[in-house]
């Protein structure tokens, strides 16, 4: 074999010592384990708040998008990939890099970094618009008071009626238009009663009977109460020898505690929901006749209304006035509601309560910020209202859209070996 050139040599002397360095780099690091959970250390909270911070702007720019009359986009994290850098150099420098992630020395000077590239794909398809447009499930308004929203401010934003109370409808020409004053009351009612603990939404376990009529005898077969059974429910023979189909199914309620009978405005609560103004716990469905028993109808409006109401809180143009002072609580909201005269718009009072500025430049400190191509938008982060609702409406797309058919987010990092 012929002998090696000296640039050959020395270049190869190079890539040994640095091959010994990277060889010893991982001793003091204890292994591949340590250096897995150390990038899970450096990088969880960054990665978290890339994605979070990256599903607030979108939330932002389709609320600003339907306030300009422009068709939404949404897209969906489907992959976060991390690759690592592994130097091994003669000055021993390490430099930060602009993201902030992790970049740092192993040994002497031997220094690795990594740098995320997230993906995200767009949701489409007839699946997501009728996720985004049909009327937001029962369960879900739930859900959200469940989770520590305030009641009132969900059907606020969720409802169109509730009881024998009629909300308003949104609509993008017509604005905000009240049927007189009762929601506003209403409103009012379920926070003053709901802080002094005497009302509350949550699921209850219940047998539901899903048989408007007793099923004849003659209609239980053994293979009916087999397939029952395979569904977790059972048929029970009724007094008069029929039966009933039941279900044990987790299930809306709206509970009056005990006390409230003795409140004043108890029998106006009464009157508006169409409940008795006593204790107990009143099944909440989406339909106002076909559920026997002590129900309580809910007709609530879709998703995409819910945006289309909130993007009536955007600036149309920078330097546009401040709303009207003196409505800038959701409390002060429900009291000019109450007070409302029939037919009368309400819309210029949603930049009152929701906020989101317009501006040439970026904002130095906000909630959250975005560019539409053309101009800065934001929510401020002192505006504590605008915070509550916008954080409200992001867990109500959460449950609102599902994941049905598409892959979750796959996190991949590097691990290195070690000795």
């Amino acid at each position: 074999m012929a002998p090696l050139s000296t640039s050959t040599s020395r270049a190869a002397s190079r890539i040994a010592g640095a091959l010994a360095l990277l060889s010893t780099a991982w001793l003091p690091l204890g292994g591949c384990a340590q250096w897995g959970s150390a990038v899970l250390e450096d990088n969880h909270v960054a990665f978290n708040t890339s994605v979070a911070e990256a599903m607030d702007r979108q939330m932002l720019l389709n609320i600003v998008r339907m306030a300009q009359r422009r068709p939404t986009q949404w897209m969906n994290v489907s992959l976060i990939n991390v690759q690592s850098t592994v130097v091994a150099g003669a000055n021993g420098t390490v430099g930060v890099p602009a993201n902030g992630l992790v970049n740092g020395q192993a040994a002497g000077n031997v220094s690795f970094s990594y740098t995320p590239n997230i993906t995200f794909v767009p949701q489409q398809g007839e699946r997501l618009a009728r996720e985004l447009m049909s009327p937001i499930p029962v369960s879900t308004v739930e859900r959200l008071v469940s989770a520590g929203w305030p009641a009132e401010l969900v059907i606020l934003l969720a409802v169109e009626k509730i009881g024998n109370v009629e909300g308003f409808d949104v609509t993008s020409d017509r604005g905000i238009v009240l049927g007189g004053g009762d929601f506003g009351k209403l409103l009012q009612l379920l926070n003053s009663l709901g802080r002094r603990h005497l009302v509350s939404l949550s699921q209850v376990p219940e047998a539901v009977t899903w048989n408007a009529e007793p099923i004849p005898k003659s209609d239980v077969t053994i293979d009916r109460i087999m397939q029952a059974s395979k569904g977790g429910g059972a048929f029970f023979r009724r007094a008069d020898g029929d039966y009933d189909y039941r279900t044990i199914e987790r299930i809306p309620v709206l509970t009056l505690y005990e006390g409230v009978e003795r409140i004043p405005e108890a029998a106006d609560l009464s009157r508006m929901l169409g409940i008795p103004a006593k204790p107990g716990s009143f099944r909440l469905v989406a339909s106002e006749s076909i559920w026997p028993g002590d129900t309580l109808s809910m007709r609530a409006r879709s998703f995409v209304a819910t945006l289309q109401l909130l993007s009536m809180g955007v600036d149309p143009f920078p330097g546009a006035s401040d709303p009207a002072p003196d409505v800038d609580t959701e409390d002060e909201l429900y009291a000019r509601m109450a007070t409302a005269e029939d037919g009368q718009d309400l819309s210029p009072f949603v930049r009152a309560v929701f906020r989101v500025h317009c501006g040439e430049s970026k904002p130095a400190d906000a909630l959250v910020s975005a560019h539409d191509g053309r101009r800065w938008y934001w929510i401020a982060a002192t505006d504590n209202t605008s915070r509550i609702l916008f954080a409200m409406v992001r867990d109500m797309y959460d449950l609102q859209v599902t994941a049905e058919g598409q892959a979750s987010p796959v996190l991949t990092l590097p691990v290195g070996t070690g000795r």
